[in-house]
Formats: C-alpha cells, structure tokens, sequence
C-alpha cells in the first residue's frame, strides 16, 4: 500500500500544470489561432532548458563572486557543490540569474522561431515548417547530446534548483514555487487573450481561415506567422526553463519527440484556437501524468512486471483519436465571437428599431 501525501501531490500537479499551460498557451497561438502547424514545439522548451544548465553553471557562479567550475568530467562534482551552496546561502544573485535566465531563454528561442518561420512560410504550403521544426528539433538534441562541454553530453546538469533553493522547509520552497509557475502562466494566458481579441488576433485568424483572402486585403502574410512564431517560442523557452528548474535536471532525452506530441494532445483535446481550452488540457494531462507516475511506482512495489508508464502514452494516443473523430473542436470549443463589436452593432440596432 502506497501513501499519498494530498498536499504535496497536490502542489506538484499545480506546478507541473503552470509549465504545461505555458507549452500549451504558445502552441494555441500558432496552430490554434494562427494555423502555424509546429512539430517541433520540444525544441524551443529545450532552449530555455539548455539556457538554464548554462547559467547555473556558468553565469550563476560569476554573479556571486565566485570563479566558475567547469560543470563536466572530473570537476563535476565540485560545481554542483558550489551552486548548491549559492543557492542555498545568496538567494538574491539566484533570482537575479533567474531573471537573466529568462531573457537570454526568449530572445534565442524568439529568434530561432522567427527565423526558422519567415524563411520556410514564404512557401506555399505551411507544413512544410512543421517538418523543419521536427527535424531541427531532433537534429538539435543529437548536437547537444553529443557536446561534452554544453550540458555534459550524456550525462546531462544535476543541481540547476529552483530560485526558493535558499527556503530550508521543502515545502515551503516548493509552494513557491509553484506560485511563480502559476503567475508566469497567467500573464502569459492573460497576454494571449488580449493579443486574441486584438485586431492583429482577427487578422492571425483570418489567415488561418483563408490566407489568400487575408494576402488580398495587403496582409503581410508571412511576417505576421513569424511574429506569432517567435512569441509563441518565447513563451515555450520560459516554460522549458521552468521545466529544468522543477526537474532540477538538464538533459537531453526530456526533449524527444514526445514532448511535442504531449503539448498537441493538450492543445487538442482542450480546444484549439481558445486559450481556456489550452488550459483545461494542460491541467487534464498534468494530473494523467501525475497519477501514471503514482501507479507506476504502486505496480513497482507490488512486484508487477507491467511498465505502467506505457499506458500513458496508449491513452494519449486514444485521446487523440476519440477527440478527431467525435469532437474535433475540443472540450471547450473556440467561441465565434472575438470582439464586442457584436454587441455594440446588435444594440444599435436595436435602438433604431
């Protein structure tokens, strides 16, 4: 019989769902609203992953006065050692790595996006960025898996913690925690909403509708897939460093293909092109993951030999199948009405009658 502790499962979920509404929110902006199709979403989490194992490793050391130790090989274990004791005993200069951490993470990922989209969406047919995405994704994480000196190849950064490091009850820490994961979830859904309801949004959508129509109206068709590419991969690159702080680990196999597959299922099964639905299916998927990884550590212990873990992806792939053919538009379907402009013309009219 395995014990459950409510409260921490329960903070763990909200956190693991704060990082999950971020993927979500920006794959909602370029598929759902904008019709961007990126098979490569696991790429740009890895940016601002990749970004944080090397700060805390390099950056994080200079800005507490110390001499940076090469993270790698024989030194490894004394530069985990110095950024625990950072963390622990300096928790301004880890905020203050935080911060620069989170800025280096969305101008790399922004550009990167922004690149890769202006050049492959001047084609014709959109998919095809989705195929660069998917392969770049891949060719990425190989490259770095492969770079002994980036993230330790292999063997990947242990010890990149949590900014509340320093907050001895682990609780406590981990609270947090996940009100910085919350909070950085809501600003970003709360910006997407107004960029949604924004005419710049109807226009996104309107390219999503019908892009010839949009082009004949004198829309930049391809700078406004790849302004909406690079936000979007800002907002990823903030959730991947969020994810590495959480995980408290960088690595290489966290990046795969399946990580890209899991933020779809979530824009997918919520509703895509509306932000709510992004959120619900964040929240539906963090707590099917949570609750796997519970009964995969209770079948361990009961002596089974089934790897539950495995279920997790059978039900994702039913979940995909049931919500194409039965309820394509998601749980929570995209509302027809994206200005009050509605409103407004419905009411004058009514007055002049």
């Amino acid at each position: 019989m395995i014990n459950i502790d409510i409260g921490a499962t329960a903070v763990a979920v909200l956190t693991l769902f704060g990082i999950y509404s971020l993927m979500a929110i920006s794959l909602n902006l370029e598929y759902g609203v904008a019709g961007v199709p990126n098979f490569g979403k696991a790429l740009f989490v890895s940016i601002g992953a990749y970004t944080a194992g090397i700060t805390y490793t390099r950056l994080l050391p200079l800005l507490a006065g110390d001499i940076a130790i090469h993270p790698c090989g024989p030194t490894m274990g004394d530069a985990l050692q110095l950024r625990s004791e950072i963390m622990a005993s300096q928790p301004a200069a880890g905020f203050v790595n935080l911060g620069l951490t989170f800025i280096i993470a969305a101008v790399a990922a922004g550009a990167v996006g922004f690149a890769a989209s202006y050049v492959t969406l001047r084609l014709k047919e959109e998919w095809f960025l989705a195929l660069v995405l998917l392969v770049g994704g891949e060719t990425v994480r190989i490259l770095v898996r492969g770079a002994d000196d980036f993230i330790c190849s292999h063997n990947g950064i242990s010890g990149v913690a949590q900014p509340f490091y320093f907050i001895q009850d682990p609780r406590t820490s981990a609270l947090f925690f996940m009100l910085l994961a919350l909070t950085l979830a809501l600003l970003a859904y709360l910006y997407s909403q107004r960029l949604l309801h924004s005419p710049y949004g109807r226009m996104l959508k309107g390219l999503r509708e019908n892009e010839d129509i949009t082009r004949g109206l004198g829309k930049g068709v391809s700078l406004a897939r790849a302004q909406i590419m690079a936000v979007g991969s800002v907002i990823a690159a903030i959730g991947g460093v969020l994810f590495a702080l959480n995980t408290g680990f960088v690595n290489t196999n966290d990046f795969v293909v399946t990580l890209t597959l899991d933020v779809w299922v979530m824009v997918v099964l919520g509703g895509i092109g509306n932000n709510r639905g992004a959120l619900l299916g964040a929240l539906l998927i963090a707590l099917m993951d949570r609750f796997t990884q519970i009964g995969a550590i209770a079948l361990n212990m009961s002596g089974s030999e089934i790897e539950f873990n495995y279920v997790r992806f059978i039900a994702f792939g039913l979940i995909l199948l049931w919500m194409l053919r039965y309820r394509p538009q998601g749980l929570l379907p995209e509302s027809r009405l994206t200005t009050g402009a509605h409103a407004v013309v419905k009411r004058e009219i009514g007055a002049l009658q």
